[in-house]
């Protein structure tokens, strides 16, 4: 993913691989874009410039854990005194887990997704022997082939329902030998034939005291030759709320429910949300960054001085959060007073956003402290929170020329009226108050 850079803007893309790939989970792709943006530039007959400048270098690999160095301050490039205010904004482009689509065991189509929610393909590689492009899978959200779900089981249930044992041979090796044409491809996998599910039986242990026994599986469409993906226990292959019953115990299924499709769904949150569930949850924390303590003993008010990092929250529809989170740099709040202002979208502290207001006049040809120092990707972020993400740091800069009165004997206040009314300024050396 690549953004075009603009006059006053910075844009930085990071293609992660996230986590690895586990035998059920499959692969989770992160992307982690930032964006700095410069709006309300004033410009004067004298020469006026404040901009934003940062150093941030764009590792490979995002992963969680992992700290990114950012360091975000404002500079005057000009020769005019300025006062200056940064906001930082969070907007996230996340695809998440669906609610499923339920499929009956005889079902020669596949069923209607959930509104705004798409079927996850499987990757076709090991079935079909020949490789896959991203485009070929239209979803591909999962790296489970389809040789990981009936390799070493024994295929139990078909569109013609049960499959008789004396039928049903390992499915990694061999085929359905009531069939005189061989089920399977040159890489000896089973394949397919008909539009439904496909059930397989995987003894998970046995021993002295028994045995557990498990289903995976996935939905064949013949007509488009796609493969698609069941709903899995968390971190695993096997079907999640499947029931399968044997009465007989006789390894012949009399028949088969509770079977879903897996579905995704693509959510925006932006600082301008105010409804659930597309709020970001911000909180302030003081001590090392990651660390919020027991029962969040390190969270603060939003702004204390004591505060040294922010973690934004994002649940989605899966209860497993996303948290990112951003360091402030050390001092931050000798050199920065934080406002939360009443106009600013928030709905019980989520999506809530002030402003950073410097605390000093930029002087021409000066850089402020820095305000930000890195942003992480929470270690605690688990591949079941999301499959793709995309988030949106936002630093955006305010700035306005300083004044003085007829005389330029005295500094006044009007300037920064506009931004806090009850800001005030020294007349004699112009630094600001920010209340």
């Amino acid at each position: 993913m690549k953004k075009n850079s603009k006059k006053n803007e910075r844009r930085a893309l990071i293609g992660a691989l996230c986590l690895a790939a586990v035998i059920a989970g499959g692969s989770t792709f992160a992307w982690f874009t930032s964006k700095d943006e410069v709006t309300n530039r004033l410009t004067a007959s004298a020469d006026y410039g404040v901009s934003i400048v940062e150093d941030f270098t764009p590792p490979e690999d995002w992963l969680p854990g992992q700290k990114i160095n950012k360091d975000v301050s404002a500079v005057n490039t000009g020769n005019v005194d300025a006062y200056v205010r940064l906001a930082i904004l969070n907007d996230l482009k996340v695809n998440v887990k669906g609610s499923g689509a339920g499929v009956d065991s005889d079902a020669t189509a596949l069923p209607t997704a959930p509104t705004d929610e798409e079927f996850v393909e499987l990757n076709l590689t090991a079935v079909e022997g020949t490789a896959q492009t991203a485009t070929a899978n239209a979803v591909a959200k999962t790296a489970n082939s389809v040789s990981t779900l009936q390799a070493g089981g024994t295929l139990v249930w078909t569109p013609d329902g049960a499959v008789q044992p004396t039928d049903a041979q390992n499915v990694s090796a061999g085929d359905d030998v009531t069939n005189t044409d061989p089920d399977y491809d040159e890489a000896d996998q089973f394949k397919p034939t008909k539009t439904g599910l496909y059930i397989f039986k995987r003894t998970v242990y046995e021993d002295p005291n028994g045995k557990e026994v498990k289903y995976s599986g996935y939905f064949y469409d013949k007509d488009t030759g796609k493969y698609y993906a069941l709903e899995t226990e968390p971190n695993t292959v096997y079907i999640n709320g499947i029931t399968v019953t044997d009465a007989n115990n006789d390894g012949v299924p009399e028949s088969v429910s509770g079977v879903k499709l897996a579905t995704t769904k693509d959510i925006t949150v932006s600082n301008t949300d105010t409804a659930a569930p597309k709020l970001i949850d911000i909180k302030w924390y003081k001590g090392a960054v990651g660390e919020t303590g027991e029962s969040n003993a390190n969270n603060v008010t939003a702004g204390n001085t004591a505060a040294t990092w922010i973690q934004l929250s994002y649940e989605g529809v899966t209860g497993k959060p996303i948290l990112i989170d951003i360091e402030l740099a050390s001092g931050w709040a000798d050199n920065w007073t934080y406002i939360q202002t009443n106009n600013d979208p928030k709905v019980d502290d989520k999506n809530d956003f002030g402003y950073f207001y410097y605390n000093d006049i930029v002087k021409a040809g000066n850089t402020t402290p820095k305000l930000i120092d890195s942003v992480t990707l929470d270690s605690a972020v688990t591949q079941d929170a999301y499959n793709d993400l995309v988030y949106d740091l936002s630093v955006v800069l305010d700035s306005v020329q300083i004044a003085k009165n007829e005389d330029q004997t005295n500094y006044t206040n009007d300037t920064i009226k506009t931004w806090r009314n009850g800001a005030s300024v020294n007349a004699g050396t112009g630094k600001p108050t920010w209340n």
